[in-house]
């Protein structure tokens, strides 16, 4: 996201384990960090991702109580996100999944259908999927961090907003 608010990229990205062996779920791990690197690149007029310059990333806080998917793995991917963009010195900030619930619905709870139902009648997005839903909202957030808010944020948006601004990780030279 740019300081102007401009949202660069939102999407999902699948990825099936091919094997099973430790190896190929960490080839499978770097390959979606890989995958969100091309992403960035592809929608900057940038020729790598060490030209990318990003005002801020907003990434999603692990669902500890997620159902049908393995919490070790989601872990590896979102720390190692985390350290790429510490090392490529791109600001970003974790939010957890109340919070975006929160920001969303005004509560911390809500469920898939109740996120993507208000997105569309806030944003008027119209997500594919709870994951793009997600992703809208964690750009919403984004842009709202960075002064530039999709929509009036009331009371419940400006706690989360308080809350997240104290943990936005920058990189230190």
């Amino acid at each position: 996201m740019r300081s102007n608010g401009e949202i660069l990229g939102r999407g999902v990205i699948k990825s099936k384990p091919q094997g099973k062996l430790p190896l190929d779920e960490i080839k499978r791990i770097n390959g979606i960090v890989v995958e969100i690197r091309d992403r960035l690149t592809k929608s900057l007029p940038v020729s790598s991702v060490n030209d990318v310059k990003l005002d801020l990333v907003v990434i999603e806080g692990l669902a500890f109580m997620a159902k049908g998917t393995s919490l070790v793995q989601l872990g590896g991917l979102n720390y190692l996100l985390r350290m790429d963009f510490l090392h490529a010195q791109v600001p970003f900030v974790i939010v957890a999944p109340s919070s975006l619930k929160k920001f969303v619905t005004g509560s911390g709870r809500g469920d898939k259908e109740l996120i993507m139902m208000t997105i569309f009648k806030k944003y008027g997005f119209e997500a594919k999927d709870n994951n793009e839903a997600d992703s809208f909202a964690l750009a919403a957030i984004g842009a709202s961090l960075l002064g530039y808010p999709l929509v009036k944020t009331l009371k419940p948006q400006e706690e989360v907003l308080k809350l997240l601004e104290k943990q936005v990780c920058k990189a230190t030279k």
